[in-house]
């Protein structure tokens, strides 16, 4: 049995709250949110009495991000096992200070990259051998966001901060070995009072270029990767799980994306760890998502 903490009970620590409740590998012990719910006694407000509870395994971080720093430095300090929401943390200072304990850490920490536990991307994964030698990758990410002018005071409150990690996370994934120079370009634009961004991001390699396009004011929302080789391309769409396919030789083929619950494929990848005590070491890749985060935004200005 693995005893849950649960931070957060807004949007997604419902689909955590949800998915643990019905698998009996997982008991939840208690859950954090801001304010107590009259007559149950599974949540607390109370932070000394949530983190002073000793027969916790893993943490489960689905809290709003300002809060994230706090959640996780606690959670490594005491020594827990981490699943956390994107991104890592709030601004570039918590990141400097967080990432040399994230490293030294022994414990599991896995993100909810959404795409990364996905079925097509992870079906579409096994087919990349089929398209020869990758030339370009191309990612399409966004939908209708809104973001009003007044709310936003620093660069970590633009539109991108809260989407980038999904396809930043899924360059990282696919190419790990591989050195980029990042060059960025935005076009914002500002109507009744709120505002619209849209970057356009070039990852440039010896062997291999991306491009990332990324908007908050997109007509439909999109999740979208197309990976060019030399022998065909393979396409991804994780809002449509009938739109994950191979094209080679002018022919289509579908590959098979059914059952897609990300949140429910993250928990199974962390139980394996769990129950095999054999960490990967999921770290490098949450680290280098952030930074590549954190780079792009030093590019902007608010």
């Amino acid at each position: 049995m693995i005893n849950v903490g649960l931070i957060g009970h807004g949007r997604y620590g419902k689909k955590y709250y949800k998915i643990l409740s019905k698998d009996k590998n997982f008991r939840i012990i208690k859950i954090l949110r801001k304010s107590k719910k009259k007559g149950n006694s599974l949540f607390t407000d109370d932070k000394k009495i949530f983190f002073k509870i000793n027969n916790i395994d893993v943490y489960i971080i689905a809290s709003s991000t300002n809060s994230h720093y706090e959640y996780l430095k606690t959670a490594l300090i005491k020594k827990k096992h981490i699943i956390i929401e994107k991104p890592l943390v709030s601004n570039l200072k918590e990141f400097e200070k967080i990432k040399k304990v994230i490293k030294k850490s022994k414990k599991i920490i896995l993100m909810n990259h959404t795409d990364l536990h996905m079925n097509a991307y992870l079906n579409l994964k096994t087919a990349i051998s089929k398209i020869g030698k990758i030339k370009f990758v191309k990612l399409i990410y966004g939908k209708i966001d809104v973001y009003p002018v007044e709310n936003i005071k620093n660069i970590y409150q633009l539109p991108h901060f809260e989407w980038l990690s999904h396809p930043l996370a899924i360059i990282i994934d696919l190419f790990k070995d591989q050195n980029f120079e990042v060059k960025v370009n935005e076009n914002r634009k500002i109507y009744r009072k709120k505002l619209y961004q849209n970057l356009n991001i070039l990852f440039l390699g010896k062997k291999i270029n991306i491009e990332i396009n990324f908007s908050n004011y997109f007509k439909n929302r999109k999740r979208n990767l197309e990976i060019f080789g030399t022998k065909g391309s393979l396409s991804y769409k994780g809002y449509n799980k009938k739109k994950c396919f191979l094209k080679k030789n002018n022919k289509i083929n579908y590959i098979n994306s059914s059952d897609i619950n990300p949140i429910k494929n993250l928990l199974e990848n962390f139980k394996s760890k769990f129950k095999s005590k054999k960490f990967s070491d999921d770290k490098k890749l949450i680290l280098s998502t952030t930074n590549y985060l954190f780079e792009i935004s030093s590019n902007l200005k608010i």
